[in-house]
């Protein structure tokens, strides 16, 4: 999958349904994304600058402006068509957008907001933002199954460092699992910790375990969650930025463009996300304020030739 094009696919549903009162089927974007709907909200927050649903209704206020200026049709009519349910509703958002009321956009003259199509191909900077973050390595391995053992919590993008990460740490999660050293696989660079993603239950919600990979017949320690990974193949990827915020929101764009630049795909039918945080890569460099390294573990498939 072409990721980018794939943004372009979701943008076009999008404005398939500007004129009307159809509300956004996150099934359809995941179908026309290839991932999870969470995932392609929060790469498209980073690029956009605005959620999708933002999105939607600053084009559909855009658009009613236009049709507003343009034509004789009542404003109700038009507001109804560009899923607004009541005149005051829509003149609230109208004024919040256009900075005008909607009679007084007829007016000879008068400036409207405009807010045009996005669009990601061949993109590096969009919404005035620039991808601060660069890929510093990308590499194959076959693993065998196992399990993330650890802190387990139902979280959003935007709670998930504080209320996982600050409770773990508050807990002593990982210093309880770094007692079990024998049963963490070795096949990754020593790490303090990592952070696993998957079930995606919500738009904005998913299950997120913070801990280490063990071996499958791992005990799990009293009040901890174990996930299982299958075996398979998996990208091991090295982000580096001068601060963590700057990969987080675009390790998704840098991860994906980096997997299909080198003939494979997300396997999204068993799909998981981890981000690993070393301490050659990420704690050292983080504590001397130098540049640091996120290191993310994902599936991964060969892509049809």
């Amino acid at each position: 999958m072409d990721n980018l094009h794939a943004f372009e696919r979701v943008v076009d549903y999008l404005e398939s349904i500007m004129d009307g009162s159809d509300e956004i089927d996150y099934k359809v974007i995941a179908r026309l994304a290839g991932c999870p709907a969470p995932l392609f909200q929060r790469i498209f927050v980073y690029i956009a600058g605005i959620s999708v649903s933002e999105y939607l209704r600053k084009r559909r206020l855009t658009l009613a402006g236009y049709a507003i200026r343009n034509s004789s049709e009542r404003i109700i009519d038009i507001a109804m068509r560009y899923g607004f349910n009541s005149h005051a509703a829509f003149t609230r958002a109208f004024k919040e957008h256009h900075k005008v009321s909607p009679s007084s956009a007829r007016k000879v003259g008068q400036q409207l907001q405009d807010y045009p199509r996005t669009s990601f191909t061949n993109i590096r900077i969009v919404g005035g933002k620039r991808v601060m973050a660069e890929l510093k390595k990308i590499e194959y391995a076959e693993i065998g199954a196992r399990k993330v053992v650890g802190m387990m919590k139902t979280t959003s993008f935007q709670k998930s460092g504080e209320e996982c990460w600050g409770a773990a740490f508050k807990e002593g999660v990982l210093d309880k699992i770094q007692a079990m050293d024998q049963w963490i696989c070795k096949d990754l660079d020593d790490y303090i910790g990592l952070g696993h993603m998957s079930k995606f239950v919500s738009n904005d919600h998913f299950q997120y375990v913070i801990g280490k990979l063990v071996e499958l017949d791992a005990p799990v320690p009293d009040h901890m969650h174990a996930e299982h990974l299958p075996s398979g193949k998996v990208a091991k990827i090295w982000i580096e930025s001068d601060n963590l915020n700057d990969i987080i929101e675009s390790a998704y764009f840098i991860c994906c463009e980096a997997v299909e630049k080198t003939g494979y795909k997300i396997d999204f039918d068993n799909f998981y996300w981890c981000d690993v945080y070393t301490y050659d890569r990420y704690c050292t460099p983080l504590e001397k304020g130098q540049r640091i390294i996120l290191d993310y573990l994902l599936p991964v498939i060969k892509a049809e030739s």
